[in-house]
Formats: structure tokens, C-alpha cells, sequence
């Protein structure tokens, strides 16, 4: 597919959806460690807020990954299966070997200055992946046992039975082995992105019921947090609600970010994968410097968690080589069936 066509082609709610998450995503990390770290105090709002965002913004990737697969992706034999499994295994398996590496690395270097200890390498890669890099392993085992949806039946199917998955779940099943409970506890929200594609879902134009979902959902994580309710269906429904929100707004006015909206598109992954890095760097150089001051860490440490990612993203696509451990499907092409 030409640049060109792909232009052409992409989703633009999906790409500002995702720039919503990945902002929520390193703001969330960002705020936890501080309080963590003991920078800033814990406090209501901050639990509040946390927990707020938790219910949806990870979801909100699912969402986007699974209506892009079965947009664009045909998985439906043994072979495509095949080809899908080596595909995602690369796309998703460089980034993440790469960057949970770094992290283990710095963490072991840094260990005295970090909030949170890592286990052994191995058991990080393979059996108990680190934030934020769970979401990639995740998604390869969701790509491994989903295949796209060629009809109607096929789609009700997909969906009984990722509800069941998260029914076990929520029945405090499937948690003996984490390959198994991230799938379990994630495939609802990539079927429901590959349902909006599979039943043509129109999304535009309906920004009024989407404010509607998004002051109900502000009002109820209010009252559920003041009631200390947590656990069963509660967050699965509050998650449903803020994504059917975010999704609707976001559709409904998509051209009219601007170009800052745009830009932040282009680099949601490299983001995602170093905002932690960046943001605990500059946390304990602040902190061997002997800078306390809550106001520096918070402007600093949240202004490197997205400008540092964008310049080695720039510096890494202007070296080129260095590019393959962001984007690897642009050095190594594996052909997957595509619709047509």
C-alpha cells in the first residue's frame, strides 16, 4: 500500500482516540510515582483520578487495535493465521523486548532511586511483564487465539464468548497463569473495536450522546469512589461507559483538533514505550541534584515524558537502523492477507 493510499485510508478517530489513552497513560504513571516517590502527597483527588482513568484508557487501545485488525486484516485459515502470528510476533515482540530490557536494566542500575523493584529478566520478558509494556504482550496473545470475522454469526460468536472470558474473571477464575488472565481479562474490549468495524457502527455525528455518556460516567466515578465500591462488574461497566464516551466526542469532532493532535498521532508509540523511562530519569537526577520542589518535578518530569520520547523517535527515524526497534514491520515484511 502506497503512502499515499494509506493517507487516505487511515482512521482519524482512532488515531486521536489513541493519542487520548497514550496522554492518560504517561500522566497516570507520571502522578503515581510522584505520589509514590513521595514528591507529592497522597491525597483523594489523586486516588480519584488514578482510579477514574484506569477504568478506560488501556481499554481504549484494545478498542483501536481490534477495529483495525479486522478492518484491514484477514485471519480466517491456518495459513493467514501463520502469517498474522509471525507479523504481530515481530511488530509487537522487537519493541517490547527492546524497551523492557532498557527498563530492567535501569531499574537494576537505579534501584535505590526507583519506586517499584523488577524481578529476574526472564521472568519479566516472558511470565510477568512491567508497566507499561504488558499492553504489547497482551495483544500478541489476543492476536494468537482471535481470528477476524467474516460474517454476522461469526461476530455474535467472537462476542459470547469474550464476554464469558470476562465473566470467568469476574467470578475469580483464570488467574493461575498471566498469559492466560491479560487475555481473559482483555479480550472484550478488542472484540468490541473489531465489532464497531464488523457492523459498520457510525460513530460521527452522535457527539451529543457521547457528552451525555461523559457526564454520567464523571458523575458515577464520583459516587463510586465516594462508596468505596470496587471489584465485579463495576469497573467493566464504568470502563464500557467512558469508552462509548470518549470514542462518540472524539468521532464527532475529530476535524477539529488541530495540527498539534496530528503530530502527537505520529508518535503515540514511541510515547507509550519511554514516557516511564524518561520521567523516572529525570525524577532521580532532580533528586541527586537535590531539588525537591514539587512544582520543578511536576513541569519537568511531565515535559520529558513527552518531548524525550519524540526526539529519540526523531533521532531513531533519522538513523535508520535505529528505527527497526520501534517499527520493525518497516524493515522486515511479512505478508499478511489483507481484505480486499
Amino acid at each position: 500500500m502506497s503512502k499515499q493510499i494509506a493517507a487516505r485510508t487511515r482512521e482519524k478517530w482512532v488515531d486521536d482516540v489513541k493519542v487520548i489513552a497514550c496522554i492518560l497513560v504517561a500522566v497516570g504513571h507520571f502522578f503515581m510515582s510522584m505520589v509514590q516517590s513521595g514528591i507529592l502527597p497522597d491525597s483523594n483527588l489523586h486516588e480519584w483520578f488514578i482510579t477514574t482513568i484506569y477504568y478506560f484508557h488501556v481499554p481504549l487501545f484494545f478498542i483501536c487495535s481490534g477495529y483495525l485488525y479486522q478492518k484491514y486484516s484477514k485471519v480466517d485459515n491456518v495459513e493467514s493465521w501463520h502469517r498474522n502470528v509471525a507479523k504481530k510476533a515481530l511488530a509487537l515482540g522487537v519493541p517490547y523486548a527492546t524497551f523492557t530490557t532498557a527498563t530492567w536494566i535501569l531499574k537494576k542500575v537505579f534501584s535505590s532511586s526507583i519506586n517499584n523493584q523488577i524481578g529476574g529478566l526472564g521472568d519479566t520478558l516472558f511470565l510477568h511483564p512491567t508497566a507499561p509494556y504488558w499492553y504489547l504482550y497482551a495483544l500478541f496473545f489476543i492476536f494468537l487465539v482471535t481470528p477476524t470475522f467474516n460474517s454476522v454469526k461469526a461476530v455474535a460468536v467472537g462476542l459470547v464468548v469474550a464476554l464469558a472470558a470476562k465473566g470467568l474473571i469476574l467470578t475469580g477464575g483464570g488467574y493461575g497463569v498471566y498469559a492466560v488472565s491479560t487475555v481473559l481479562i482483555n479480550e472484550i474490549w478488542f472484540v468490541l473495536g473489531m465489532s464497531i468495524c464488523a457492523f459498520n457502527v457510525q460513530l460521527k455525528g452522535r457527539k451529543v450522546q457521547g457528552t451525555i455518556c461523559g457526564l454520567l460516567f464523571m458523575i458515577l466515578s464520583v459516587v463510586v469512589y465516594k462508596a468505596e465500591i470496587s471489584g465485579g462488574v463495576i469497573p467493566f461497566t464504568m470502563g464500557l461507559l467512558a469508552c462509548v464516551a470518549v470514542i462518540l466526542m472524539i468521532a464527532g469532532v475529530e476535524r477539529r483538533f488541530g495540527r498539534g493532535m496530528d503530530f502527537l498521532a505520529k508518535y503515540t508509540m514511541p510515547i507509550f514505550l519511554m514516557h516511564t523511562m524518561f520521567a523516572a530519569s529525570m525524577r532521580a537526577v532532580l533528586l541527586k541534584l537535590g531539588i525537591g520542589s514539587s512544582v520543578i518535578h511536576v513541569v519537568l518530569g511531565l515535559g520529558i515524558s513527552f518531548v524525550g520520547p519524540i526526539v529519540v523517535a526523531w533521532i531513531m527515524k533519522k538513523t535508520k537502523w535505529l528505527e527497526f526497534f520501534l517499527y520493525p514491520n518497516k524493515f522486515v515484511k511479512i505478508r499478511n492477507y489483507q481484505k480486499v
